[in-house]
C-alpha cells in the first residue's frame, strides 16, 4: 500500500514543477513579453549582472529537468530509489540555490525605479518581485521534499 509520505512528495514534486514553470514564463517574458531577468547587481544604477543571470537559468533549467526525472521515477520505477542519499542532497542543495535567486531578485527589485521615477506604476518590477517570492517559495518546497527524503530513508533504515 502508498504511504503518506509517498502521496506527499509526489504532491509536492508536482507542486515544484509548476511553480519552477511558472517562474521561468515570468523569467523569459516578465517584461512586457521581453526578458526580465533576476537582476543581481547590488548597484541599482548598473545593469543587470550577467553572472547573477547564468546561475539563475542554471536553476530554473536544471531543477526542473532534475524534479521532472524525480518525479517520473518515483510514479513509474520501484520503491527503492525513495532511499537514496541522491535526492535529498539535491532537495537541501535545491533549497539553498533557490532561496539564494530569489532573494537576489527580491533585492533588484524591491530597489527598483523605472526610468520615469514616479509618473507611473510600472508592472516590471512587480513582476519581478513576485518572481522572486516564487523562488523563496520554491526553495520551502524543496525544503519539506527534504524532509520527506529523510523520513523515507529513516523509515528505511529502522526495517
Amino acid at each position: 500500500m502508498t504511504s503518506i509520505e509517498t502521496v506527499g512528495t509526489i504532491v509536492i514534486k508536482i507542486l515544484k514543477v509548476v511553480l519552477n514553470i511558472i517562474i521561468l514564463i515570468l523569467y523569459r517574458t516578465g517584461f512586457q513579453g521581453y526578458f526580465l531577468g533576476v537582476g543581481g547587481t547590488w548597484n541599482l544604477n548598473e545593469e543587470k549582472n550577467p553572472d547573477a543571470e547564468i546561475v539563475a537559468s542554471g536553476v530554473f533549467v536544471g531543477y526542473i529537468i532534475y524534479t521532472m526525472v524525480a518525479l517520473i521515477s518515483l510514479c513509474f520505477a520501484s520503491g527503492d530509489h525513495k532511499t537514496t542519499f541522491t535526492d535529498i542532497l539535491m532537495n537541501v542543495v535545491g533549497t539553498f540555490m533557490w532561496v539564494a535567486v530569489g532573494a537576489t531578485a527580491l533585492h533588484y527589485w524591491h530597489g527598483y525605479l523605472f526610468e520615469h521615477k514616479y509618473s507611473m506604476v510600472d508592472s516590471e518590477r512587480q513582476v519581478g518581485l513576485a518572481m522572486g517570492a516564487l523562488c523563496v517559495i520554491n526553495g520551502a518546497a524543496y525544503l519539506v521534499d527534504t524532509v520527506l527524503g529523510v523520513i523515507f530513508l529513516i523509515k528505511t533504515k529502522m526495517q
